[in-house]
């Protein structure tokens, strides 16, 4: 009677790990727009003004990219057409917002975090 009381305790305990790893990896909007404007502030010098409008620029960035995803199936990604739409709308806002320096900063900042990203193996 212990060993099957036990042996039910680790695989409720197991199945409970598994499910709040898989479900908890969807950041909000508002946690994905501090951590992206908090990776390039200092790296960019940006001001207090452009640090707002880059917060409102990345906040309808995310909702979009968001509104794409609604509907599908885990795991299946929007179209890619529609997935640039919305990026190159962000650049061009974000290219108002950056001095010329600083977006090409920006851009050679992304290109590297998407070679990193891409680099990784799968599951991580």
């Amino acid at each position: 009677m212990k060993i099957k009381f036990t042996l039910f305790a680790v695989l409720l305990f197991a199945g409970i790990l598994s499910t709040y790893a898989q479900g908890g990896q969807r950041r909000t909007v508002d946690e994905r727009v501090q951590m992206s404007v908090g990776r390039i502030a200092d790296s960019l010098s940006l001001n207090a003004a452009q640090k707002t409008d880059a917060q409102s620029t990345f906040s309808a960035y995310y909702t979009s990219m968001d509104k794409l995803r609604e509907g599908l199936m885990p795991g299946k990604r929007p179209e890619k057409a529609d997935m640039d739409k919305v990026t190159e709308l962000r650049d061009a806002k974000l290219k108002i917002i950056f001095t010329e320096q600083q977006f090409n900063k920006y851009k050679e900042m992304e290109a590297s975090m998407r070679q990193r990203n891409s680099q990784r193996p799968v599951g991580q």
